[in-house]
């Protein structure tokens, strides 16, 4: 069976830990990358929260992160091989593109992909002119959970409802 990111964000999804929100430095354990350097826990005035699920027979980890000061957004998904972990998708929104929100998605077999590295030329970026190309910026804890979470359909088939999350 082809196992690569598309096939992880349309699977059910059974959510283990919701997580908390966090500003600044991130704990190395709370999305794991062995081959990025300390930049990638140091996230500024960045709110941070990392969702742990399983789809597809894998287990997942989704960082979500954003300031909304500097008009930058990452939701990244990852999925566990051991105590590491490796980046399938993101969705990003970054004020100096055009348009600002765009997906870098991996559509290779999850067993080429390395770990412990946020990007690399297995990924590519998608952007368009579709509707959530042209969502507004999130500025609330609840909406930046909100975009994340339609984006990689958190609950859209597991059963629960995103106001349960």
């Amino acid at each position: 069976m082809r196992s690569d990111s598309r096939l992880i964000i349309a699977a059910s999804k059974a959510i283990t830990d919701t997580g908390k929100w966090g500003t600044g430095r991130m704990p190395r354990t709370a999305f794991p990358l062995s081959r990025s350097g300390a930049k990638a826990y140091r996230l500024g005035n960045r709110r941070w929260r990392v969702v742990t699920f399983s789809a597809a027979g894998a287990e997942c980890r989704l960082l979500i992160s954003y300031s909304f000061a500097l008009f930058e957004y990452q939701a990244m998904l990852g999925v566990m091989i051991g105590d590491d972990t490796k980046v399938v998708a993101t969705l990003e929104h970054h004020a100096n593109h055009n348009p600002p929100w765009h997906a870098h998605l991996c559509c290779d077999p999850l067993s080429e992909i390395p770990v412990g590295i946020k990007r690399g030329p297995w990924n590519k970026r998608f952007c368009g002119t579709a509707k959530r190309y042209r969502e507004r910026f999130p500025n609330t804890d609840g909406s930046a959970f909100n975009m994340a979470a339609r984006f990689f359909k958190l609950g859209a088939r597991s059963g629960q409802g995103l106001d349960a999350l």
